[in-house]
């Protein structure tokens, strides 16, 4: 089913939609529906062949959880199809300043002390992005945005959080929901790879790990759980998005 989802786009990783996941409802089996709700790293690069197939799934509203800094080294790609573009920054999850000018890594090269520094920035995802993921929802909460597509820089981190909040929105497991922002590592495998023997301290800030995702639920726990922090602090009505995005298996 991964597979199937993932769209292999010449130039880019890690772009796939979320269509087809199972989710609860109290009305009977039903599944994310295809071809509306999209995930993905930053969009540069990709080749033509690529674009035309994104253009092709009418995709009409961008999400761009990167940073200014990010912006800027990479612009990114316009769709003809997009009518709607919003830029909602979330500082937490953007790694471009462990680079020095000349592009060398600044982390401590100690692996574990990176697998540390992922877990503090996971720590402080939930809280940081609250006014961002709260757009986010809102701009879900329109039927005029969707086909929608959501992005950070690799569209693990700040997009891997965002793609939980939302499959938890609308019924998947718990289960459903690891499985799916496990499959970037997957996708960013091959840019892993290159430094798995000559800089390893590099892969944990590359990929994700499920601690990494289970510390961000642990801290929405503070917050008295998804639920709660989906209804009050992003504001999103759940049985409203259901209505919008799901359909019967």
């Amino acid at each position: 089913m991964h597979s199937k989802r993932i769209l292999p786009l010449e130039g880019v990783l890690n772009v796939r939609e979320l269509g087809g996941y199972p989710v609860a409802d109290t009305e009977g089996q039903k599944q994310v529906a295809w071809g509306l709700l999209y995930r993905s790293g930053d969009l540069e690069g990709i080749a033509p062949s690529g674009k035309r197939c994104l253009e092709q799934r009418k995709i009409t509203t961008i999400v761009d959880f990167r940073s200014a800094e990010e912006k800027q080294a990479f612009p990114g790609i316009e769709l003809s199809t997009v009518t709607r573009r919003r830029e909602l920054p979330i500082d937490a999850g953007n790694l471009m300043g462990a680079l020095s000018p000349g592009g060398q890594w600044l982390f401590n090269p100690d692996s574990s002390k990176a697998v540390e520094e992922m877990l503090r920035l996971y720590a402080l995802l939930p809280g940081e992005a609250i006014p961002r993921y709260r757009e986010f929802f809102a701009l879900l909460s329109d039927p005029a945005s969707a086909p929608l597509l959501f992005h950070c820089s690799a569209g693990k981190d700040r997009t891997g959080l965002a793609s939980a909040l939302v499959l938890h929105a609308l019924g998947a497991s718990r289960e459903t929901i690891i499985a799916d922002y496990l499959v970037s590592a997957d996708c960013l495998r091959s840019r892993c790879l290159p430094y798995e023997e000559s800089k390893p301290y590099m892969v944990p800030y590359m990929t994700v790990r499920e601690e990494y995702l289970l510390t961000a639920l642990a801290e929405i726990d503070k917050y008295g759980g998804l639920d709660r922090y989906i209804a009050k602090e992003l504001n999103a009505d759940t049985a409203h998005l259901r209505r919008l995005y799901t359909v019967n298996r």
